[in-house]
This record gives structure tokens, sequence and C-alpha cells, in this order.
């Protein structure tokens, strides 16, 4: 009994893998020729027919090695190819990012090695159903004709990762723009408090302690439950506005408003310090 592998593609992991799995229970032959690489692996039995279940557990066995070959070796330039056939004008750093993003999301799972043999599983499944009629398998050929759930479910996740990609750019970008205006502009405070409270809105307060929506801009003070208004970027625009040396916050629960701080500090870097308890940290903490 004899499975022939060919593929265009180098063949070291498929070696590596059988003299692995198998041992000495397995023969290989490997050729070259029309520019394709050849693998046959041989079952070794000893005198006589190999029997139906040795037979079948060749054939899958083998199913697996090619099927981990596929998602483990050659998935990445499948990904490349795909990404430059869909999108123009990438650079390199650009489709290696997004590459690696795709393969991320494809690898979703506390334990990524086990999330690669299970999406294998289906691609062994299908190549050991052509078994039961082959024995020679054309790996290029059959992931591109006989497996389109697999090449939709890497269509999905370069999409994913593209858009991943292109709002991250985007929001860089605007990060950037936000910085400049603070930078480009004379500070209208030297020190402003930042207090968020529990409800999802927020104050400010100078360095005196004087709220400064009366101040500077109408209606700072914002109560969510009752505004379809986004406080995070009316909080931001009241920051760039004022554009103070030092931006003070204060945050009893600061995991609630990660991503908020997250831009915060983005746009005033070293500006930015976080209070580590105090009266205006504590007070909405005791409202709830």
């Amino acid at each position: 009994m004899n499975i022939t592998l060919i593929t265009a593609r180098p063949i070291d992991f498929l070696q590596a893998e059988f003299n692995h799995r198998f041992g000495y229970s397995v023969g290989l032959h490997l050729w070259q020729a029309g520019g394709f690489n050849f693998c046959r692996c041989f079952l070794e039995t000893g005198p006589g027919r190999p029997s139906k279940r040795e037979i079948k557990r060749f054939q899958e066995q083998v199913a697996e090695v090619v099927a981990a070959f596929i998602v483990e070796r050659w998935e990445a330039a499948l990904l490349e190819s795909m990404l430059l056939s869909q999108y123009e004008g990438l650079d390199a750093g650009a489709i290696e990012e997004i590459c690696r993003r795709a393969r991320a999301i494809l690898e979703q799972g506390e334990n990524s090695y086990l999330q690669l043999q299970q999406r294998g599983e289906p691609i062994a499944a299908r190549i050991l159903e052509y078994f039961q009629e082959n024995t020679w398998l054309n790996i290029d050929g059959f992931v591109r004709f006989r497996l389109p759930d697999y090449l939709m479910e890497l269509d999905q996740a370069l999409e994913e990762a593209v858009d991943e990609y292109l709002m991250e750019k985007e929001y860089d970008e605007f990060i950037r723009l936000l910085r400049y205006f603070v930078e480009a502009q004379e500070p209208r405070v030297e020190k402003v408090h930042v207090v968020l409270s529990p409800g999802g809105g927020f104050q400010l307060y100078d360095g005196e302690n004087r709220n400064l929506s009366g101040d500077y801009l109408e209606g700072f003070v914002v109560d969510m439950a009752d505004s379809d208004l986004n406080y995070e970027d009316l909080l931001i625009s009241a920051l760039i506005t004022i554009a103070p040396r030092q931006v003070v916050l204060h945050a009893a629960d600061k995991g609630r408003y990660h991503n908020t701080i997250s831009t915060i500090k983005s746009v005033f870097g070293e500006r930015l310090i976080h209070c580590n308890g105090c009266s205006r940290c504590l007070q909405p903490l005791q409202k709830r």
C-alpha cells in the first residue's frame, strides 16, 4: 500500500512528520520533477498484504500529516497570496501585519497548537475521503478546488484583519492630529482634574477646584443616561480645547474606562497623571 503526494512547496515538513509519526513502519521515496516535489510513502507490514484495518489507519495518518502541512506550513503563504490578489498598494510591513492578524484570528483560543489540530480535522476528513478512491494527491490542486470552506475561512479572517488594520491606522492618524493640536496651542489652564463618574459621565476641575464647564465649554457635566452623546468624544474635545500642561485622572473603576484612559494617554502622553486615590476618586464610589 502506498500513497504519493505532490506539491510545488518544500516538503521538509512532510518528511519530518512522517518520520516522527511512523518511524520505520512507513518507507519514503522523495524526488523532484517538472518543478514539483513528490513524496511516496509505503506502508511497511512485512510479509503478506496489509489488513483493511492497517490500510485505513495508514490513510488516516497520511491525511492528518497532509492537513497539518496545509494549516501549519502553507497557510501563511495562502493568506499572503489571497491578500495580494484582493488589495493593491500594500507595502511589505502592511502585508506582514495583516497576515499575522489573520492567523491570530484563525488561531483564537488558549492553546494555539490545539486550535491548529482542530482546524485541521475537517481537512483531514476530506483528504481521507479522497483516499478511498485515489492513491495520488496533488496537494496544491486539492486545496484550491476541493477545500472551498477552508479558503472561505481564510478569506473571512483576512477581511476581519484588514478592517482591524485600517481602523487602527485611522485611529493612529487621529491621535497624531490631536497631539498636534495640543502641542500647537497655549494651555488655557495649567492643571485639569478629570473625574470619571460611575454613571458614565465626567467632570472637569482646575487646580483651584473650580468646575470648568461654566468658564470654558457649556455642558461639560454630561449625564449619559439622558443623552445620546458619546462622553469620551466630549471629554477628549474638552481637553483638546483647554490643552492643559497636566491632566490628573481620577477614576474609582479604571477598568471600566480602559478605552477612554488609553485615548487620553495616547494624546497627552507624559502630561497625564493617574491619581492613586483621593476624595475626588472616592466620592463617586460612595454614591453607588
